[in-house]
């Protein structure tokens, strides 16, 4: 998949060091999950989005000018039977310039294209900056809501229609 800005590129073990790095990375993962993640923590999760049956799958952003690495978007399932969900990050010299919200609306678009009628994304309560990526994106915010995390996350929501 690609963007006006990004290449979509499938995850491959070639980019755990880069992801790795941003999982690690406490300004970035300020309001993501649980916070900052090990080399070890990050690759057990990654080894389980390597080829994951469609629609979920982990995508690495790269420039596509450049093709140097931006930064991640995943499609999963939290729970069998659950919703399917949206996530991203971004490196820090990425921030600002629009690219998560074209990553969303691509990766959306294909989740669509999947068949699935439902998507969620989850965002720290003080996280403005993704909340505003995916209402650009066309989610309705649903309110606060005790997030995957069990902390109190911002939850938004957007279907095929």
């Amino acid at each position: 998949m690609q963007t006006k800005s990004l290449l979509l590129s499938p995850l491959t073990r070639d980019d755990y060091p880069f992801l790795c790095g941003l999982y690690a990375d406490a300004e970035i993962m300020r309001y993501i999950g649980t916070g900052v993640r090990t080399a070890a923590v990050a690759s057990t999760a990654l080894d389980k989005m390597l080829a994951p049956p469609k629609p979920t799958g982990y995508w690495t952003l790269r420039d596509r000018a450049t093709l140097e690495p931006l930064g991640g978007i995943m499609l999963m399932y939290r729970r069998e039977g659950g919703p399917l969900e949206i996530g991203f990050l971004f490196a820090k010299e990425a921030w600002g310039r629009g690219l998560a919200t074209e990553a969303v609306q691509v990766v959306s678009a294909h989740a669509f294209e999947q068949g699935v009628s439902h998507l969620e994304a989850f965002t720290d309560a003080r996280n403005d900056a993704s909340a505003r990526v995916l209402l650009k994106c066309g989610f309705r915010d649903r309110g606060i809501f005790t997030g995957p995390y069990g902390t109190p996350d911002r939850k938004f929501e957007l279907t095929r229609e």
